[in-house]
């Protein structure tokens, strides 16, 4: 296991896709699929890889694709103290409770702002390369479009092309000191710290808003980071994206 070959195509895309002829029978009999044990990497996970940031834009993104394939629900495993836990709690000498969130925690975090009960994926025409687009619309009409650079090295701007979409939208970053930090993640500019005794991340999140010029929102995404594009009720038609050259 590296950080290189867990983010490759294989590692999210790959694996939702050789779940989806088993994801067709079931519902087939009407029954959920249930992915009941998925993480970064078997046997504890991998020090160096598990435990980075990177390990948050692959949950990301491996979610989104195991959505697409129509997974129904997803169990993600956390053996203590092994390499890949989401959280590790510990007791206070007062008797009551504590945890380290881990970067892969974030990435959950994220996905699930960006897919709310109810949403559905909307249709994406995006270029292959180290950007993911992903997008949901809600019951109310609310468009929220999710992407990931991950690039190690690079910014990648990135042009979100809705026709005809004039509302502007609120942007929310994942960000991280670097793709293999074990520490340091920020989403919305929050961070659960060093322990949290709530699991709840500890006020409001930062956002930027982005106005559209004839339907494109110009979105800058750092290397190794992601980003939540919010657009109120109203924004219709199929998301398209556009890459500048990286700088």
């Amino acid at each position: 296991p590296t950080i290189g070959h867990l983010l490759a195509d294989s590692s999210s895309a790959g694996l939702a896709n050789a779940l989806a002829p088993f994801v067709a029978v079931a519902h087939r009999h009407r029954l959920p699929f249930r992915l009941t044990e998925i993480n970064t990497a078997s046997c504890q996970g991998q020090p160096g890889v598990s435990d980075t940031f990177a390990s948050a834009l692959w949950s990301l993104n491996t979610m989104f694709n195991l959505a697409r394939r129509g997974v129904d629900g997803v169990n993600f495993h956390m053996l203590p103290g092994s390499h890949y836990e989401l959280f590790s709690p510990s007791q206070t000498p007062s008797g009551g409770w504590q945890a380290v969130v881990h970067p892969v925690y974030y990435g959950l975090d994220l996905f699930a702002q960006a897919f709310p009960v109810g949403a559905r994926l909307v249709t994406v025409t995006a270029p292959s390369g180290p950007t993911k687009l992903w997008a949901t619309q809600a019951g109310d009409g609310t468009l929220r479009v999710t992407l990931i650079n991950q690039d190690p090295a690079a910014e990648h701007d990135v042009q979100v092309q809705i026709p005809n979409s004039t509302t502007p939208g609120n942007l929310e970053t994942l960000t991280a000191p670097s793709i293999s930090s074990t520490g340091g993640v920020a989403l919305g500019g929050q961070s659960f710290g060093s322990q949290t005794s709530t699991g709840t991340l500890p006020g409001s999140p930062t956002t930027t808003p982005v106005t559209p010029v004839t339907g494109s929102y110009t979105v800058p995404l750092p290397a190794a980071s992601a980003a939540l594009l919010t657009i109120p009720g109203g924004a219709g038609g199929t998301a398209l994206v556009r890459h500048r050259s990286p700088r």
